[in-house]
């Protein structure tokens, strides 16, 4: 697959397929991939695993930094932590029924924060299982209905299966990633936050290691292959230095903030402090907060360089850029200087 065609997703090359009539290629790519996504049935597997695999770190997280506050008389966190987490595995699991069209359960009142923690880890568990269950389904009906002749209903079905089922449960899941960071901003902190980070991306290191033992374009294509699945535009291009891939919008941080996520009642904060965690700019989105400590400074201190070069990241229009340089020492001096001295805490 060529450089410009990296930030294209399996379900559109299908689609692309399907609308031009091309039934044989609609029928190969759903069976045998486009040598970035094995087939149709695993399109969206490994983000939606790898997604409730980050929450799974994070959990245990916001119960400790919840006891840590603890300690300070007043400062109601742990039950300020278990609504939120109760609020995320409610909101999950009837996304989960309306997907799959399911009954609903019996409700459960709301619990302690440990209780919500394994409540919700529940949830995943099972709804993983279900996901990758429901998306093989919808991949065998596409299959049929392309084997009938029947391009059109195979596109609704392609569009079902993204839409309906991945989509909305993609989108909750990086809310609470949002919400969480959001809670520990506004509770503790911009140096909380970054503890949070740095804590969030040591209990997922073993994907780090994987990464850095990659060429720079395998690590570019994979990035490339991770970044489309949050459902974005993407696009990339290679000069002589480095891979660029231009998000637009960014489909995880991009997209929560043309939905109005940082308005309203319930909106999310920015961080209002230059620093890593902004990457020097006055005002930064909680969420994104993550992408400059998560792909620069863990990075940096584990392996003595950072991941993701970020250029104008988190623009207001949902915009962000990002670099993987071929050369380990590539990264621009003045970029290393804006995520701060290595920490040896």
């Amino acid at each position: 697959m060529p450089v410009q065609e990296w930030g294209r997703r399996l379900s559109d090359t299908l689609r692309a397929a399907l609308e031009s009539g091309n039934l044989a290629a609609a029928r190969r790519l759903a069976l045998e991939g486009d040598g970035q996504a094995r087939s149709l049935a695993k399109e969206y597997s490994l983000m939606y695993r790898g997604l409730g695999i980050t929450i799974r770190v994070l959990l245990p997280l916001l119960r400790e930094t919840a006891a840590r506050a603890e300690a300070s008389p007043g400062v109601p966190a742990a039950s300020e932590a278990a609504s939120l987490v109760h609020r995320f595995q409610t909101d999950m699991a009837g996304l989960m029924r309306r997907a799959w069209g399911d009954p609903a359960p019996p409700s459960e009142p709301p619990g302690t924060l440990d209780e919500e923690i394994a409540r919700t880890a529940r949830v995943l568990e099972a709804g993983e299982a279900r996901f990758e269950q429901e998306q093989a389904r919808l991949a065998d009906e596409i299959v049929r209905a392309i084997e009938a002749g029947e391009g059109a209903r195979a596109r609704t079905l392609v569009d079902v299966k993204e839409q309906s089922q991945y989509l909305p449960l993609h989108d909750r899941l990086i809310r609470f990633m949002a919400e969480s960071f959001g809670w520990v901003l506004r509770r503790f902190g911009p140096g909380e936050l970054r503890h949070f980070h740095m804590a969030t991306a040591e209990g997922q290191r073993p994907g780090f290691e994987k990464w850095e033992r990659m060429s720079a374009a395998a690590f570019a294509r994979a990035s490339a292959f991770l970044l489309k699945q949050h459902m974005g535009q993407v696009a990339v291009r290679e000069d002589g230095e480095k891979f660029t891939i231009e998000q637009a919008p960014c489909g995880s941080g991009g997209r929560l903030r043309l939905a109005g996520a940082y308005a309203g009642p319930d909106a999310l904060p920015f961080v209002e402090e230059r620093g890593p965690l902004t990457l020097g700019q006055a005002r930064f989105p909680v969420y994104c907060s993550h992408c400059p400590i998560w792909n620069g400074v863990a990075p940096v201190e584990w392996f003595g360089r950072p991941h993701w070069v970020f250029d104008e990241p988190a623009r207001p229009d949902g915009g962000c850029t990002l670099h993987v340089y071929k050369r380990r020492d590539g990264a621009p001096a003045a970029y290393l200087a804006r995520l701060g001295p290595p920490s040896r805490a």
